[in-house]
C-alpha cells in the first residue's frame, strides 16, 4: 500500500479514483522486484505518448513556424531536463517504492526523475483522461513551455478577446522584480487572469497571456 497518497495528490492536483493506479506510478521495477508487484514502466510509456500529444497539440493550436521548427520546439519542451525538474520542484521522489540497492546508492539520475513524471502523467491519464492530463502537463511545464514557445500566446489571447469580450481592454503591467527576471500580469476588463515571469519581459507576457488561457479554458 502506498503512504502518504493523500499527500502526493495533493501535490499532483489530481484525486484519484483507482488509488492502484497511483500506486503503480510510484512504483519502481526494482522494487517490483524485490516484492513481486507490478511496476511503473508501462505507465511511463503510456505517459511519454501522452505528453508529446499534449505539446504536439498545444503546438498545433498556436503555432506560427513551421513543422521542423515546431518539431524542434516539441523536443525541447518534453526532454527530460524539465520532467525532472517539475519532480523536484513537487518533492516527489521521496514517495516512490524503491529496491534496497537503489536505495542505497541514490542515484537519482535526470532519466530516472522524469521517468516518474511520465508514469504520474500515463496513471492521471488513465484515471481521469486527457482533459486532466493537459492540466497537470499545463501546470508543471507552463513556464518551459512559454520558453521554448515558437508561438504566440499574446496573439492567441487577443483574438480570443476579441471575440469574447470585444468591448473590454487587454492589458499587460510588467515590471523588473529587482532580481533579473521580470513579471508581468495581464487583465482582461480590469480582471486579472494571469501571471508570468520570464528573464525577458517577452518571455514574461508570453506565460501570463498562457496562464490566462488556462483559466479561461482557451487551450
Amino acid at each position: 500500500m502506498l503512504e502518504k497518497s493523500d499527500e502526493i495528490e495533493k501535490i499532483i492536483g489530481y484525486t484519484f479514483r483507482d488509488k492502484s493506479l497511483l500506486e503503480t506510478a510510484f512504483t519502481h521495477s526494482s522494487y517490483s522486484n524485490e516484492y513481486n508487484v507490478e511496476n511503473n514502466e508501462k505507465l511511463e510509456f503510456l505517459g511519454d505518448s501522452v505528453l508529446n500529444f499534449v505539446i504536439a497539440e498545444l503546438l498545433y493550436l498556436t503555432a506560427l513556424e513551421d513543422e521542423g521548427a515546431m518539431t524542434v520546439s516539441r523536443a525541447s519542451i518534453v526532454s527530460r531536463e524539465p520532467l525532472a525538474e517539475a519532480v523536484h520542484r513537487m518533492g516527489l521522489l521521496k514517495y516512490l517504492r524503491i529496491g534496497v540497492g537503489v536505495a542505497r546508492t541514490r542515484n537519482w539520475s535526470t532519466k530516472f526523475k522524469s521517468n516518474l513524471f511520465e508514469a504520474v502523467l500515463g496513471a492521471i491519464y488513465l484515471d481521469g483522461g486527457m482533459e486532466n492530463a493537459k492540466h497537470f502537463v499545463y501546470n508543471n511545464l507552463g513556464k518551459n513551455i512559454a520558453e521554448n514557445a515558437v508561438y504566440d500566446y499574446k496573439t492567441r489571447l487577443q483574438e480570443y478577446k476579441q471575440a469574447r469580450f470585444n468591448d473590454m481592454e487587454l492589458e499587460y503591467k510588467t515590471e523588473d522584480n529587482g532580481r533579473k527576471e521580470f513579471v508581468s500580469h495581464v487583465y482582461i476588463g480590469g480582471e486579472m487572469l494571469g501571471e508570468g515571469s520570464g528573464r525577458k519581459k517577452k518571455i514574461a507576457e508570453q506565460n501570463a497571456a498562457f496562464e490566462a488561457l488556462k483559466k479561461l479554458n482557451a487551450i
